[in-house]
C-alpha cells in the first residue's frame, strides 16, 4: 500500500510581514491533525520558536543561515528525519527567513527522493501593506518571494486606506499575475484555501493584460502556433534557468506537443514541471517569462530548439 505523502506549506515573506501570526493561524486551524514546524532563522537564535502557538508535534530549528542557500543541506537533513519518524505528521508548515528565495527552497522538493515522501502545496507570501513601498525598490528578495508564491496574503490592511491598499494589490498582481490575493489584518487565511489547485488560476490571457512593467520587472508573453517537442522542451528550460535564473525568477503557462496534448508548464527557482492536462483545450501554445532584463529575440533563440519555427508576430512584451 503507497504511503500518503506528506503536504507540505511553504510560508514566506520579508522581514516583519507576519508570517509567524499566519503560522499560528494556520496551527490553530489543523489541530485535529499531526503538525510539524520547521522554523528558519539567519541568526544564531530563533526567537519566532517562542511566538509559535497552536498543535503541532515538534519544531526543528535551522537557525545561522538561510535554508535556500548555506544550509540547504540541513533542510535535507531535516527533511529525511521527519520522513524517518515512526509517526508521521499530516503537515509540514515551513517558516523561511525574511531573506530567503522561496523558489530555490521550493526546488529541493523537486528533488526525486523528497518528492517521493513530500507534497509542496502552496507557497503562501505574506506581503506587509503599510511597509512594502519602503523596501520593494531595495530588497530584491521580496521581488522572488511575490513571484514564486501561489498565494499573496497581504497583511496589515487595516494600517492603511482604501486606495492605498487597490496600490499595493496593483503593484502586487503587476510581479505575479497567476497568484490567489488576499487581503488580512491580522495573518489570517481559511484552511481551506490551501486545498485548491494551483493551475485553477491560470488565465493567462486575462491577466497578462493587466501585467504592468514595475521596479524592473517585466512579464515576457511567448506565444506560437507552432508544436513543442516535449523532451527538447524539458531540456532548454533547463538550460534556460540554469543560465539566466538570477533573471527569470518563473516561467509558467499551457503549451501543445506534436500530438495537439495540452501541457502545463511551471517553473520556480532553478527547476521546472510539465505536466499533462486532461479535458483542456487552447489554440496555442502560451509562456509567460517573469522576472528582469527579459527580451523578445533572447527567449526566441533560447525556444527555438524546442519546435521547428516561430511566429514571431506573436510574441510580444507585455510593459
Amino acid at each position: 500500500m503507497k504511503k500518503a505523502k506528506i503536504y507540505v506549506y511553504l510560508l514566506t515573506g520579508f522581514l516583519g510581514s507576519g508570517k509567524t501570526t499566519l503560522l499560528n493561524t494556520l496551527l490553530q486551524q489543523f489541530s485535529d491533525q499531526k503538525n510539524i514546524v520547521i522554523e528558519n532563522e539567519f541568526g544564531k537564535i530563533n526567537i519566532d520558536t517562542t511566538l509559535i502557538k497552536g498543535k503541532f508535534e515538534s519544531v526543528f530549528e535551522l537557525t545561522n543561515g538561510c535554508i535556500c542557500c548555506s544550509i540547504s543541506n540541513q533542510l535535507f537533513e531535516t527533511l529525511s528525519l521527519i520522513d524517518s519518524l515512526p509517526e508521521k505528521p499530516n503537515n509540514l508548515f515551513i517558516e523561511t527567513t525574511g531573506i530567503a528565495d522561496a523558489g530555490e527552497v521550493a526546488s529541493i522538493f523537486n528533488q526525486l527522493y523528497i518528492s517521493e515522501k513530500f507534497d509542496l502545496k502552496k507557497i503562501i507570501c505574506v506581503v506587509d501593506a503599510q511597509n512594502i513601498n519602503y523596501y520593494i525598490d531595495s530588497a530584491v528578495e521580496i521581488h522572488k518571494q511575490i513571484v514564486a508564491s501561489d498565494c499573496i496574503l497581504i497583511n496589515k490592511t487595516e494600517t492603511i486606506e482604501l486606495n492605498e491598499i487597490d496600490s499595493v494589490k496593483k503593484l502586487v498582481k503587476s510581479l505575479n499575475p497567476f497568484a490567489e490575493i488576499i487581503l488580512s489584518k491580522d495573518g489570517g487565511l481559511l484552511k481551506d484555501f490551501l486545498f485548491t489547485p494551483n493551475n485553477s488560476k491560470i488565465r493567462i490571457e486575462n491577466t497578462i493584460d493587466q501585467t504592468k512593467n514595475i521596479h524592473n520587472i517585466k512579464s515576457l508573453l511567448f506565444e506560437t502556433d507552432s508544436k513543442f517537442n516535449i523532451q527538447q522542451l524539458k531540456y532548454e528550460l533547463f538550460k534556460i534557468l540554469y543560465l539566466y535564473y538570477h533573471q527569470i525568477f518563473r516561467i509558467k503557462g499551457y503549451v501543445l506537443d506534436t500530438n495537439n496534448e495540452v501541457f502545463l508548464v511551471q517553473s520556480i527557482g532553478k527547476t521546472t514541471s510539465i505536466t499533462p492536462v486532461k479535458n483542456k483545450k487552447i489554440e496555442k501554445s502560451q509562456l509567460v517569462f517573469i522576472g528582469t532584463v527579459l527580451e523578445i529575440k533572447s527567449i526566441e533563440r533560447l525556444m527555438k530548439p524546442a519546435f521547428e519555427k516561430i511566429n514571431k508576430k506573436k510574441a510580444q512584451l507585455i510593459s
